[in-house]
């Protein structure tokens, strides 16, 4: 069991992602981001994860704070009058 801080030192990225998914799903669904869109936050996300693994204290709260942000971040890019497509 993790502790109540999310932090597991000697804990793959996989097993983060496998616990963080169904929140890193919900996340992506709340800010409308497309299946396209979700992939490339997700992929800078995780280079930062693993650069900076050891410096994380708590990495299931760094991991949802920062996919938070690449959504509004993603959001802010978005041309004037964008509209999901169907």
């Amino acid at each position: 069991m993790a502790p109540p801080d999310g932090t597991r030192d000697d804990e793959p990225v996989s097993m983060l992602l496998d616990r963080m998914r169904s929140e890193i799903e919900h996340t992506f669904a709340h800010y409308h981001l497309e299946e396209g869109e979700a992939e490339e936050v997700l992929q800078e996300i995780l280079f930062m994860l693993i650069y900076l693994w050891d410096r994380i204290g708590n990495r299931e709260l760094w991991l949802i704070s920062a996919v938070r942000r690449g959504c509004l971040r993603r959001l802010q890019e978005r041309p004037v009058g964008w509209t999901p497509s169907s």
